[in-house]
């Protein structure tokens, strides 16, 4: 079962390279959250492009490290965005020789990583440089929020999904837009409940495969609740026939089962998604557009829903 979610371990040395074709520039390091004693790898991925651009989270899935999201990371930096890549201790691939994969699906690990985010986005604010990465080409008004699987519920949290518990609140409101990969529903309220609060624009993408049996009872069919429990307005929902949750994780080093390859998976996913980002975070009425017309150019096994 741990092979399963085994993912290749994050570096842990600061480096700086060049992406392919003069893409920009990747830095690595790790930012200590003082207030937590808590250690937080990053790998940002900065476009070539001048001026001031925006920036996207990333958040991996459990067992996951810095190459989670890959890439898609690589698809919204040839595009322009900056891309933050997160890695979350206590449900990264650390856990996966440790046995302690079911454990670290929990709330207190959930609230860790919001708290990795919101600590994120702070030390982006007060950091000039990383390596070789200039962090005041970021424009924090404009901040973007994605991820996989346990970084789909990580991206609900952040987007204000609501928690039965009392006080227990773990959104940003910095955040404009969000977008996750392989999302879950909430077992313990109604979909309305539990993601009726979010208000930004939200695009849930999934597959009629997407499912892990061996690890918990969610069907494809519950990733398709988050979306219809918020409130109209900027909402999508992809669903790709046959394609599976490995599929979704933006990395190819990943051993999760594969079976039957989609082709057209991971060129609808970046075609998409980058379009939902220039809409969201650079106001592009006609990538809106073009977004809203994203059902036209699919397979009839494919789903496209707005609201």
């Amino acid at each position: 079962m741990k092979a399963l979610f085994l993912g290749a371990i994050a570096a842990t040395s600061i480096a700086a390279a060049p992406l392919p074709q003069s893409a920009g520039m990747i830095c690595e390091a790790q930012w200590r959250d003082a207030a937590r004693d808590r250690i937080v790898p990053v790998r940002i991925r900065m476009p070539a492009r001048t001026g001031r651009v925006p920036v996207i989270l990333f958040s991996h899935g459990l067992g996951g490290s810095l190459d989670a999201g890959t890439l898609w990371a690589e698809a919204w930096v040839r595009d322009g965005d900056a891309v933050i890549q997160l890695q979350h201790h206590g449900s990264d691939s650390g856990i996966i020789d440790g046995g302690g994969i079911r454990s670290a699906m929990s709330i207190e690990q959930l609230r860790a990583r919001t708290d990795d985010v919101h600590f994120a986005i702070d030390e982006l604010a007060k950091r000039k440089r990383e390596g070789g990465c200039d962090l005041t080409r970021l424009d924090l008004d404009r901040i973007g929020m994605s991820g996989h699987s346990f970084g789909a519920q990580t991206t609900l949290a952040i987007a204000g999904q609501h928690y039965p518990r009392d006080g227990l609140k773990l959104g940003d409101r910095r955040v404009k837009a969000a977008i996750a990969l392989s999302p879950q529903p909430s077992f313990s309220q109604t979909d309305v409940q539990a993601f009726g609060g979010i208000t930004m624009p939200f695009f849930s993408i999934t597959g009629t495969k997407d499912q892990l049996a061996w690890l918990n009872q969610v069907t494809p069919k519950d990733r398709e609740r988050p979306f219809h429990g918020m409130a109209p307005g900027g909402k999508y929902l992809l669903v790709m026939a046959d394609a599976n949750h490995r599929m979704f994780s933006g990395q190819d080093n990943i051993p999760l089962p594969y079976s039957t390859p989609v082709p057209h998976v991971r060129e609808v996913v970046a075609r998409a998604t980058t379009l939902f980002w220039r809409w969201t975070l650079r106001g592009d009425m006609a990538a809106k557009a073009e977004l809203d017309r994203l059902g036209t150019s699919l397979p009839p096994t494919d789903r496209f829903e707005k609201r």
